[in-house]
């Protein structure tokens, strides 16, 4: 069949009952679907049904006949859904958080900059702009507020696992973040990736410059270290798959041959019609027809 509908619940969580895939085998009839039987990818937690029908009608349908229930509810074509090259963004989806609210905790500017995040992040000023504002706040911070820092972050439950199996199944993994290689190479070494793409802090005399030595890795650097990884592992736009939270992240999302919206902003979900909303990381594996059984808890670098 030429479709997918996946279903997708908390790692935690148990919701795809009989009566629930009962009901939406039912919601499926109502959209004008043709379904096929349903598989299992992992009890209870996630499953996917084969369809031909009005993919986007389908969509549409279920999300709003299903919203009452914690799961993730998407369609994907049913062919070349295994990725070979994963590009992950950092704060609020790699890890939990944002590295710079964290940092500016140490700075006497915390609820400005923590305004201009959320102004980035939502799309109301654009990336560049707010992240060279939020830098010149920092100005004459010490470095040891990085490692500081550093010590309070955490992978989003999930991540490892996610990257870990897809670099046993043979694919490439990036961080692509427009955060700042201090914390990138060292989540990298933390998750697992491959490799880390972000911008670099300028420091002197073991103090933050306030200045972001250029190129800066914007949403439209996030494109072209997409396209980049693509030239270098010689693979077409469909195997390709990118995960991100943020408005800088969409075109990036757009660009690849699956975009992920993890726990999209408004405008993010807006622009992307795949969302993980409950699933957390692992989702992304689903999502390309892994089943449980085959996920991978670490991999030798």
């Amino acid at each position: 069949m030429t479709f997918v509908l996946s279903l997708i619940c908390a790692p935690d969580a148990a919701e795809l009952t009989p009566a629930l895939i009962e009901r939406v085998n039912h919601d499926l009839q109502a959209a004008g679907a043709e379904a096929g039987p349903i598989a299992w990818l992992d009890p209870e937690r996630a499953a996917e049904i084969p369809f031909d029908g009005d993919d986007d009608a389908v969509l549409q349908e279920l999300r709003r006949r299903l919203t009452d229930v914690p799961v993730d509810v998407n369609v994907l074509g049913a062919a070349g859904r295994r990725k070979k090259l994963l590009l992950s963004d950092m704060d609020a989806t790699a890890i939990i958080g944002e590295t710079l609210d964290e940092l500016s905790t140490f700075t006497a500017h915390k609820a400005e900059i923590d305004n201009l995040t959320r102004q980035s992040v939502n799309g109301l000023m654009s990336f560049t702009e707010t992240l060279v504002a939020r830098m010149a706040l920092m100005r004459g911070l010490p470095v040891d507020a990085l490692a500081q820092t550093w010590r309070k972050v955490e992978p989003t439950p999930g991540m490892k696992t996610a990257v870990a199996t897809m670099r046993a199944h043979g694919a490439y993994t990036a961080l692509v973040s427009g955060g700042f290689t201090y914390f990138t190479s060292r989540v990298r070494d933390l998750i697992g990736f491959d490799r880390d793409i972000a911008n670099e802090l300028e420091v002197v005399d073991g103090r933050l410059t306030g200045l972001i030595p250029p190129p800066i890795i914007d949403p439209a650097g996030k494109v072209a270290a997409l396209q980049r990884l693509m030239t270098e592992r010689r693979l077409a736009q469909p195997e390709t798959l990118a995960i991100g939270d943020g408005s800088n992240d969409i075109p990036m999302l757009q660009e690849a041959g699956l975009g992920i919206a993890f726990c999209g902003k408004p405008k993010v979900k807006q622009a992307i019609s795949i969302w993980l909303d409950h699933a957390g990381p692992t989702g992304l594996l689903y999502l390309q027809g892994y089943k449980c059984g085959e996920f991978v808890e670490d991999v030798a670098s």
